[in-house]
C-alpha cells in the first residue's frame, strides 16, 4: 500500500457521494482506505486515527455550515499526543483551496483525481 487514508464525512453533514468517489479512487491507487462514514464527530475521527494510524485522514464537507467541524478535527489532531500526526486532507463542493489553509489543512482536493494527487504528495510518493 502507498498509505493509509481515513476518510469520513463531518458531523452534521450527511451527504457521501463526493467522498466515496474518493474513496475508490484512492483505493484503486493503492492507498489502504478506511471509511468512516457520514455524520463523523470529532471523537471518532480522532479515534480512528489513533487505532489505524494513517498517514491521512480526508474530511469531506457538502454543506457550508458544516465545514468549520474540519478545523475542529484539525485542532483536535494538534492538540492530541499522535506522533507522527496524520496530515489532514480537505474537500468538498464549498471548500476551497484558501478555505484549507485558513483551518491548517495540509491538503486540499477540489475532485477525487487532485485529491488522489495531493495524496501522493502528502506521503512522497507523488
Amino acid at each position: 500500500a502507498k498509505g493509509k487514508i481515513v476518510l469520513g464525512t463531518v458531523k452534521g453533514d450527511i451527504h457521501d457521494i463526493g467522498k466515496n468517489l474518493v474513496a475508490i479512487m484512492m483505493s484503486g491507487s493503492g492507498f489502504e482506505v478506511i471509511d468512516l462514514g457520514i455524520d463523523v464527530p470529532v471523537e471518532k475521527f480522532l479515534a480512528a486515527a489513533e487505532e489505524h494510524k494513517p498517514q491521512i485522514i480526508g474530511l469531506s464537507a457538502l454543506l457550508t455550515t458544516t465545514m468549520m467541524e474540519m478545523g475542529k478535527v484539525i485542532e483536535a489532531l494538534k492538540a492530541g499526543s499522535l506522533s507522527p500526526r496524520p496530515k489532514v486532507m480537505v474537500g468538498g463542493a464549498p471548500v476551497t483551496e484558501a478555505f484549507a489553509r485558513e483551518i491548517g489543512a495540509d491538503g486540499y482536493g477540489a475532485d477525487a483525481v487532485s485529491a488522489v494527487e495531493g495524496a501522493l504528495k502528502l506521503v512522497g510518493k507523488g
